[in-house]
């Protein structure tokens, strides 16, 4: 009898070594995910540039002084389905004076920011640098026009010469 329950024993311990093994090889076979997708086109498309060169009409120091400089206007036009929206955020590259005023790379000297819907008769937009717009797309086009012109930064008279600055958009199309 001792002999038998033994026999027993190492019978069950070798049925149950084969059943996890079992288990554990059914369970890899189980837990296979076969995973699929496609890709599409985003639902709005950029009609300008990824980077671009704007070039600021010279100004005088007596129209910085007089802060009466021109606006340089850049468009910015997306082509959309329709309802879509675009999410742009502008980031100061360089740093800024304010919430809609960008750091140059000559003291005292700024460049004011603006940004407007052009699709919607040129509606001002309320440009914060680095805070979120939304724009939702009415039609299948979105036009907008930044644009921008130096100021003068303080009290003192900048230095004359050239200068330069950096503006980043980031773009989500939803």
């Amino acid at each position: 009898m001792f002999m038998q329950a033994r026999v027993s024993l190492i019978a069950a311990l070798l049925a149950s070594v084969t059943l996890c093994c079992g288990t554990a090889y059914g369970d890899e076979e189980a837990s296979r995910l076969d995973i699929t997708g496609t890709l599409i086109k985003p639902p709005c498309t950029a009609s300008f540039p990824t980077s671009q060169s704007v070039d600021i009409p010279k100004a005088s120091l007596s129209v910085l002084s007089a802060d009466s400089s021109e606006w340089t206007d850049v468009d910015l036009n997306f082509q959309c389905l329709k309802g879509s929206q675009v999410l742009l955020r502008f980031n100061a590259g360089n740093g800024s004076f304010d919430s809609n005023t960008l750091r140059t790379t000559l003291d005292r000297v700024g460049l004011k920011t603006r940004l407007s819907d052009m699709s919607s008769s040129g509606k001002a937009v309320d440009l914060t640098l680095g805070e979120q717009q939304t724009f939702t797309v009415e039609d299948t086009l979105l036009k907008l026009k930044l644009s921008v012109r130096p100021v003068r930064i303080g009290d003192q008279m900048p230095a004359v010469g050239s200068y330069s600055s950096t503006l980043l958009m980031e773009m989500i199309y939803q």
